[in-house]
């Protein structure tokens, strides 16, 4: 599966950083992000420092706050101190990615190869326009980067990832009191080690989790996104509800064959009820007896 960058944040003025981050650090969570910023101190050059964040949860903004810390905010009494954002890609955190073939480490290995002879203090600090940046990354096509999935199987004894953590089937999907929607995992076999070091079987039972919980784990989004594909092609073939005076019937043909038609509940009158004139219709003639009484007849 693929998974494109969103731009989270360009333009040539640049916002303050720590500004951006109080309004909007949140959606990165759970996110692997390409940015482009500028110190304050550096506003009589045009010397930016481009930086990646590869690991999910908080990592990105995490990162991202380590420059406010470091170069301050801006204010009037000193005007060297903080920190502009210009470019912000981000993508969801895949753990079936290794960080050696993410789109962010992949976008931040080219930039740096292509303006190595412009480089300032280093390899990410790079001096040049920002026009010609962002020009260089979109006639590159480098901002819809898409990156591919290269961990099929989880390793046990890497990052601290365990089979039991990783996602073997996504079973079925539902949806809380608050309206969101579950989906409930079925998890790998895994193992423990007990004081002797001896290995004991572990199996995690299913839990009922959330789509952005669910693709921090191992195969998480891998799995989560093909049951979520697969199940909109079935929602598309279902035939529509029937109507209350209509229903489905299903008959099997000679060679096997299931076929289900759509017809009417009501029952076509037939043709002799049509010529049977009704009761009510017949004419009415009154004749009197000798006896004086009227009698009527139909």
């Amino acid at each position: 599966m693929s998974n494109k960058f969103t731009i989270k944040y360009q333009n040539k003025q640049g916002t303050e950083l720590h500004n951006w981050l109080l309004e909007n650090g949140d959606s990165l969570k759970n996110k692997r992000i390409f940015y482009v910023v500028k110190a304050n101190m550096e506003k009589d050059k045009d010397v930016y420092k481009i930086g990646i964040s590869e690991r999910g949860d908080n990592s990105a903004i995490g990162r991202l706050i380590d420059y406010v810390h470091f170069y301050g905010v801006t204010n009037k009494k000193n005007s060297c101190q903080g920190v502009k954002l210009y470019l912000l890609l981000a993508n969801v955190f895949n753990p079936d990615v290794e960080a050696s073939h993410a789109a962010v480490r992949k976008l931040e290995t080219k930039v740096i190869r292509d303006f190595a002879d412009k480089r300032e203090r280093g390899r990410e600090r790079i001096h040049v326009s920002i026009q010609e940046l962002f020009d260089y990354l979109e006639e590159n096509n480098y901002i819809t980067d898409t990156e591919k999935e290269t961990r099929k199987t989880p390793r046990l004894a890497e990052k601290e990832q365990a089979a039991a953590k990783a996602v073997k089937k996504i079973v079925s999907e539902d949806k809380n009191r608050r309206g969101e929607t579950l989906y409930e995992v079925e998890f790998m076999k895994g193992f423990r080690y007990d004081v002797n070091e001896k290995q004991i079987p572990l199996q995690r039972p299913n839990e009922k989790l959330t789509y952005e919980e669910i693709v921090q784990l191992p195969r998480g989004k891998t799995l989560l996104d093909k049951y979520i594909k697969k199940n909109e092609k079935k929602k598309e073939k279902e035939p529509e509800p029937p109507k209350e005076d209509e229903e489905y019937t299903t008959r099997t043909t000679r060679s096997g064959t299931k076929v289900t038609n759509l017809r009417s509940k009501k029952s076509p009158k037939s043709k002799a009820s049509k010529q049977t004139p009704n009761a009510t219709d017949a004419p009415i003639s009154s004749r009197t007896r000798s006896s004086g009484a009227a009698v009527t007849n139909i």
